[in-house]
């Protein structure tokens, strides 16, 4: 099993279209064969908005063909020039 923690922050005039832009990134990723897990997190301050996505698979190749999937390619289109920073960090489940 893998554990995906992404952080993609924006200026918060651009907030909006990125969440909905993430929600839809959700919905489908949600459906995936091999989606246990995917969940969305949001903090702000007076510049910045940052959501935390949290996904879990259940193998690194259901992971591999999530990000080939249509949905997760038009979410790199829809924010592409509006996020401001982004991380992507994997982990393998041990035991």
């Amino acid at each position: 099993m893998l554990t995906v923690i992404a952080t993609i922050s924006s200026k918060n005039i651009d907030a909006d279209v990125v969440l909905t832009a993430l929600e839809n990134l959700q919905k489908y990723s949600r459906q995936e064969v091999g989606c246990l897990r995917y969940e969305l997190s949001v903090k702000s301050d007076a510049q910045q908005t940052t959501y935390l996505v949290s996904e879990q698979w259940a193998s690194g190749e259901h992971f591999e063909a999530h990000k080939n999937e249509p949905h997760f390619k038009a979410f790199g289109t829809q924010v592409t020039g509006l996020v401001t920073s982004s991380n992507i960090e994997v982990y393998k489940s041990i035991g």
